[in-house]
């Protein structure tokens, strides 16, 4: 029988056509997770895949006429760009301060979507659309001491520890191992390209991922009343208690990536006053050392200037990349064979390495770090469904209730109908009822439910038709339901306070 031979002395895979862009969307999400986890930007020395793609990317985040020229786009602040700052919180409303945000920040974002996930406790009652009310009691924050008057407060979060280490060493290990059997088949071409991979990506990843994670919040009035309040999203409500510069942080802090100065640059950039002449406009610079008769001109420089960032660092990072694939589409395929394979080898074991990374849930580690950095834990947080949002509604401002006399509210700022008016914003005639009822109740500060029942309204209710009064006696059963709640949540917040007294007498 006739034999078939393949004769491979002039095949040639030709794989720098698609070297640059295989795997590109795959690596711009890995190199998302170089904060989140500690010690990750040490594992970038691989073959990575898709180095136009990251380099084009990552381009836009070095900002100045130079490289915005180079990798024209959007300027992008480092922070947003890599998705740790950007979502819209959910609505906040002080119950003293008399604070009230429509939108809060990125935080608050996290962390209602952490308490959205966290277990609830049933509560037992009418049942109509559940409704979740989480009690989260703020933790002292310790802050940086600002180093100017005016600084913001601020504190580093450290990254979480992780097994990603263990698992990048397949993908460094294969790059290093295909690129020595390179260098043993003395196949210098593709040697010095897996080689070159490796540096570009290794060297990408640590300047990228250099940045601390800083957790900045607004410094609060020196006088601010107790920062509790309510964070409401649909049918999940946060009611938040503590400080005011603790509560603060939540609701109006941010993520911030703190990158060292050798690797931001910052640029004084002026701005430009309009001004016509003739029939035309121009710009007017103002230059340095130019004085008017208002003042001189560095405070005139100080109140026109911009400061801007430059990550220089970052964009020859990006070079670097683009030069990477420039390199590889053009001596690939002057490799030989075994050494194309092995360049496909540490491509295909780098590739996976990054879809792993990609397939991380990057918002869920970045709940995980905010919970951390305030301090909670699960007994700092208790989520409970209640089964109507009325009850949710008395449940969530018996929470936020000073712990004072009823005389004092006022002076207080404590306004428990606008609390309610945020839930329920219904205003007819069996409503209007029902919230006097239940501030009522509130008020005589007993544990006897009297003010939650037909009897107690008195006249008020007396042109009622039966449909009127059946529907004010449900919606009083569903207050009766959230103050047997709170008056049990009270008293196991007592028995662990006394319990924990003792224990600390008994140590003594």
């Amino acid at each position: 029988m006739p034999t078939v031979q393949l004769n491979t002395n002039h095949f040639n895979l030709d794989v720098g056509g698609f070297a640059g862009f295989f795997g590109g969307e795959e690596a711009v999400s890995a190199m998302e997770t170089v904060h989140l986890y500690r010690g990750r930007r040490w594992t970038g020395w691989f073959n990575s895949p898709g180095s136009y793609s990251v380099g084009k990317h990552y381009g836009q985040i070095a900002s100045s006429r130079f490289w915005n020229g180079m990798f024209p786009g959007p300027a992008n602040e480092p922070t947003s760009y890599l998705g740790l700052d950007g979502k819209p919180g959910p609505m906040y409303v002080a119950s003293q301060s008399g604070t009230f945000l429509k939108q809060t920040g990125h935080l608050a974002y996290l962390l209602m979507q952490r308490c959205k996930d966290q277990q609830a406790v049933t509560v037992v009652g009418r049942r109509t659309k559940p409704n979740k009310v989480t009690i989260l009691n703020a933790q002292d924050i310790n802050f940086d001491t600002p180093q100017a008057s005016n600084a913001e407060p601020s504190f580093v979060v450290h990254a979480r520890d992780g097994f990603h280490k263990l698992v990048a060493l397949f993908p460094i290990g294969t790059s290093i191992a295909t690129c020595i059997l390179c260098a043993w088949g003395d196949d210098w071409y593709c040697f010095s390209l897996i080689l070159l991979g490796i540096l570009a990506n290794g060297i990408s990843c640590f300047v990228i991922g250099s940045a601390s994670i800083v957790l900045q919040s607004v410094a609060p009035s020196k006088n601010a009343p107790p920062g509790d309040g309510i964070l409401m999203d649909g049918d999940h409500s946060i009611v938040v208690l503590g400080k005011e510069k603790n509560v603060i942080a939540i609701t109006k802090g941010k993520f911030q990536l703190d990158y060292k100065p050798w690797a931001r640059m910052r640029i004084r950039k002026e701005r430009r006053n309009r001004g016509i002449v003739g029939d035309g406009i121009h710009d007017v610079h103002h230059w340095l050392g130019k004085k008017d008769a208002e003042g001189s001109a560095e405070v005139q420089n100080d109140e026109d200037a911009e400061i801007n960032n430059e990550y220089g660092a970052i964009g020859l990072c990006s070079v670097l990349l683009v030069c990477q694939f420039l390199t590889q589409l053009l001596l690939i395929p002057q490799g030989t064979l075994f050494g194309q394979v092995m360049f496909l080898i540490s491509f295909a074991v780098s590739w996976a390495y990054n879809l792993f990374l990609s397939s991380m849930d990057k918002e869920y580690l970045q709940e995980d770090q905010l919970i951390q950095a305030l301090k909670l834990s699960e007994d700092h947080m208790k989520t409970y469904r209640l089964g109507t949002r009325t009850t949710a509604a008395v449940f969530a401002c018996l929470a936020l209730q000073p712990s004072c006399e009823s005389g004092e509210w006022e002076k207080r700022g404590f306004r428990p109908q606008e609390i309610l008016r945020q839930f329920i914003p219904n205003d007819t005639h069996v409503w209007a009822v029902w919230k006097d009822q239940v501030l009522e109740q509130m008020k005589s500060g007993t544990s006897a439910l009297q003010s939650l029942d037909l009897e107690s309204c008195g006249d008020r209710i007396a042109a009622f038709d039966d449909a009127e009064r059946e529907l004010l006696n449900v919606l009083l059963s569903d207050a009766r339901t959230a103050f047997q709640q709170h008056l049990l949540l009270q008293a196991r917040s007592r028995s662990l306070a006394s319990s924990r007294s003792n224990s600390m007498k008994a140590e003594a």
